[in-house]
């Protein structure tokens, strides 16, 4: 596969607060990847029409559960049974960033634009990368290990919509595995 470009996306629950993303180019030897925060679902559809990713990797919940009595997704019952920490998508605490991340999906694949759902915590742990709460310097310099070129002294909202973007590329190229619409790297 030649060049890529995957968005990654670290979606909040609220448009109060900055979203991290990543342009992550996958290059030959390594990906460069460019961050930036933004805060409105108008600034992050604009800017991805404006950068026409190949695909667009989204930390959030972008579906709801099965059994409508329930708050938890398959998806994350089976990570839950994997050992993988995971927050049910209909928790009081999660459900605003569930409905955000429905939302943007929506409009994202109506304009064109292939979207799937990341969870750059399970994506971490599968990966042997440490996750945010480990330290952002730990995290920060296991993604330069794992091949990530550019300025990483930023937010762990970055650095996380790094590992979305990660995911991304190794969905296009068929190195995932998905629980239902959810993708984790392949082991």
């Amino acid at each position: 596969m030649g060049e890529v470009r995957v968005l990654g996306i670290d979606l909040t629950g609220s448009e109060k607060r900055a979203t991290g993303l990543a342009l992550l180019d996958a290059l030959k030897g390594g990906y460069e990847a460019h961050t930036l925060r933004l805060i409105l679902d108008e600034e992050i559809i604009s800017y991805a029409f404006r950068v026409k990713p190949d695909i667009v990797s989204i930390d959030s919940p972008l579906s709801l559960p099965e059994d409508p009595d329930k708050i938890y997704r398959e998806c994350e019952l089976t990570l839950k049974r994997r050992g993988i920490g995971v927050y049910w998508c209909l928790l009081p605490s999660m459900k605003a960033l569930t409905m955000r991340g429905i939302r943007l999906a929506r409009r994202l694949r109506t304009a064109g634009l292939q979207v799937i759902e990341s969870y750059p915590g399970a994506a971490q742990d599968i990966l042997g990368i440490p996750r945010k709460k480990k330290g952002k310097d730990l995290l920060a310099r296991a993604l330069v290990d794992y091949g990530i070129r550019g300025n990483l002294s930023v937010s762990h909202d970055e650095l996380d919509a790094i590992t979305a973007a990660i995911v991304g590329h190794l969905y296009l190229r068929g190195e995932y595995e998905a629980l239902g619409c959810l993708i984790i790297p392949r082991k």
